[in-house]
């Protein structure tokens, strides 16, 4: 069973552990799930899945979070609905961006699921 959290948190906390137990152990990127949505986390930088209004809230969002950066890849083209971000920061600072995508980027309710994959 993946773990999971419900708490604001409980969901931050797991977060951290995650990013933290990659950076040291590496391998395979890690998921955040939850609101039938997936955030990636893979060295230091996130792969969000978003529509035309996401992606409108997501400038939004980074104005608020200014470490957060679009960052394309450089060697191939992503989907249009695809967005990567660089993501150096701690650990603590990426875990309440993470839990602002949920919340204000795909608009899940305080109490939402988060699954660590």
């Amino acid at each position: 069973m993946s773990p999971q959290a419900t708490t604001p948190e409980d969901r931050r906390r797991l977060v951290v552990e995650a990013i933290v137990a990659h950076r040291r152990e590496g391998g395979a990127p890690v998921a955040f799930e939850a609101v039938g949505r997936r955030v990636e986390y893979d060295d230091r930088q996130l792969r969000l899945e978003l529509d035309a209004d996401e992606r409108d809230r997501l400038d939004a969002l980074l104005s608020a979070y200014h470490v957060f950066k679009i960052k394309q890849p450089d060697t191939r083209k992503a989907d249009d609905e695809v967005v990567y971000l660089s993501a150096v920061t701690d650990p603590k600072h990426a875990a309440d961006f993470v839990e602002s995508l949920f919340r204000d980027l795909y608009g899940a309710d305080e109490g939402y699921e988060l699954r660590v994959e």
